[in-house]
């Protein structure tokens, strides 16, 4: 229901119900959230599973994702040490890590991050972006540009990895591949 954003297909939950439900509903809760553009809900139900599940690597992971998402750093560094302690082999923990570095200008370290999820998940396009933008970063504008066609075709219907890509095109001389990338971006967005 959140990624074809219909109706959820459940009651929806509240505060007094939190305890009824197991941390994965709390967490797909989450997402349903994040899907009708209600992040403070998401987190509080993120939040809800951490509480309830303290050992549930993925939730931290989670909690970890939304806490950047709002700039919150510290939080986010702190749910990011309990994703990884309790699950260290969960590839969007590793992501979200290498994001969070790269945030704080540590872009080598991002890039173990970055390269750490791919080699647990190479389908998770985030960590094929974030090592893209790193390469970039760094001045390895072809192995970055890549890394981003790599995540555009994990996930084509993406109207940001069309974007970035378009950026990478523009950026190494080629317009009419630039164009046609930010055309589809407009289009998915």
């Amino acid at each position: 229901a959140a990624v074809k954003f219909q109706p959820q297909p459940f009651a929806p939950l509240d505060a007094s119900t939190f305890q009824r439900f197991n941390p994965s509903r709390l967490l797909a809760q989450s997402y349903h959230a994040q899907s009708r553009a209600n992040l403070p809900e998401a987190v509080r139900f993120t939040r809800a599973a951490t509480v309830q599940s303290p050992h549930f690597g993925f939730a931290w992971a989670r909690l970890a994702e939304l806490e950047f998402g709002f700039g919150r750093t510290k939080a986010a560094d702190a749910a990011l040490a309990k994703a990884l302690a309790l699950a260290p082999r969960h590839a969007p923990a590793h992501t979200v890590k290498g994001y969070v570095l790269a945030a704080q200008h540590q872009t080598a370290a991002a890039l173990v991050e970055f390269e750490q999820a791919i080699a647990l998940d190479a389908a998770l396009a985030n960590a094929w972006l974030g090592r893209g933008l790193c390469r970039l970063h760094q001045g390895h504008t072809r192995a970055g540009r890549e890394d981003l066609l790599v995540a555009a075709a994990l996930e084509p219907n993406r109207a940001v990895l069309r974007s970035y890509l378009g950026k990478a095109f523009q950026d190494a001389g080629d317009p009419a591949r630039a164009t046609k990338e930010h055309r589809l971006a407009q289009r998915l967005d």
